[in-house]
Order: structure tokens, then sequence, then C-alpha cells
């Protein structure tokens, strides 16, 4: 198929999603994207593109800067492609939708891709589910969200953030009032994070889903 679109460069949307798709055609893919600088949306997910697989995806972007959407959920995709995902994040500035769960980013991985939302401002949709993500990267995930102020849906769902890390989450959320979805499951939050939390579902009028299961709030929390 990317051999077929060779001489084709006014594509605004590409979905190789399940697929199983592996890095050995993640060259080609990349061919693709390299000529198609008017790409807007980039659909990958549930594939087994790998941490090799996701560089070369991303060096294939590294021309295209009108992305509004990119999908490379559950991939495989490991902290060590975190660097080249963060420098294709930072020049799409028009970014709205950012789909990453079901990866292993983990910590490390997670303040990279952070590094790399810096300068974007327009996310309406961040997902960092099961990335098994700890606290000590709460502070920079945070700081993405401090500043996108037009998010409605955040999924970091299935990490290990515990209390630490959602108090840093909700400060994160302060200006942040357009939010219809939280997703904090599976966090082990506890009761000591109850009140920052409470803080900004108060400000967060248009909530229409919230996600605490297996948060271990206790009675104290809930």
């Amino acid at each position: 198929i990317a051999k077929g679109l060779e001489n084709i460069s006014n594509l605004t949307v590409i979905s190789f999603s399940n697929n199983n798709i592996s890095e050995e055609a993640a060259d080609d893919i990349a061919a693709v994207l390299s000529h198609n600088n008017k790409l807007q949306k980039l659909y990958l997910y549930g594939n087994n593109l790998q941490a090799a697989g996701a560089i070369k995806i991303a060096k294939g972007l590294e021309n295209v800067s009108n992305l509004t959407l990119i999908d490379l959920s559950n991939n495989n995709i490991s902290e060590e492609a975190a660097d080249d995902i963060a420098a294709v994040l930072s020049h799409n500035i028009k970014l709205q939708e950012l789909y990453l769960r079901g990866n292993n980013l983990q910590a490390a991985g997670a303040i990279k891709i952070a590094k790399g939302l810096e300068n974007v401002s327009n996310l309406t949709m961040l997902d960092l589910d099961d990335n098994n993500i700890s606290e000590e990267a709460a502070d920079d995930i945070a700081a993405v969200l401090s500043h996108n102020n037009k998010l409605q849906e955040l999924y970091l769902g299935g990490n290990n953030l515990q209390a630490a890390g959602a108090i840093k989450i909700a400060k994160g959320l302060e200006n942040v009032s357009n939010l219809t979805l939280i997703d904090l499951s599976n966090n082990n939050i506890s009761k000591e994070a109850a009140d920052d939390i409470e803080a900004v579902l108060s400000y967060n009028n248009k909530l229409q889903k919230l996600y605490l299961r297996g948060s271990n709030l206790q009675a104290a929390g809930a």
C-alpha cells in the first residue's frame, strides 16, 4: 500500500490502524508521510510498531507541521521512542488530540512527551492511559495541562501516579474548566489527593464522565 502512495502528496488523513503492522513496514509508511506535509490526522493505533517502528514514523513526520490528531495507541512503544515522538509534537503546535494509551512510556518517556508539548496549547484530548507512568512525571504532565485550557478529555488511568502525582495533576488543571471526562482510575491515589481532585471537579461543571475506580479513596476520600 505504501509503495502505491509514492506519488501521492495531498493526503490529509492516513489510517493504518488495527493491521498488525510491525516495525518492518515503518520505513515505507514513513516515506509516505515524508511527502505528505498537508497531513492533519494520523491513525496508527493497534499495531505492533514498538519503539523502533515509532522512531521511523517520527522521522517521516519531520516536515509535517499541520497535524491536529496523532494516534499511536497500543503499539508497545517504550521510552526509547519518546524523544523522537516529542520532536514531532514540538513542531505541530496545532495539535488537538494525542492518543498514546497502552504503550510502555513509563515516567521517563512521559516526561519527554510533555516537553514536546510545551508549545501546544490547543489540546482537547490527551490520552496517556496504561503507560506505567509514576509520580515522577506528574510535574511535567501538569505543566502541559496548565496551558491547555481547552482540554475536554483527560485519560491517565492505569498508571501509578499515587496521591502525590494526582495532587500535581490536579494543580495543573486549576485553569482548565471545560473538562467533560476525567479518568484517573487504577492509580492508587488514596484519600490524600481527594481535596485537590474535589477542587478540579468544583469548577468543571460541564463534566459528564468521572472514572476513579481502583483508587483506594476509602470513605474519607469519597
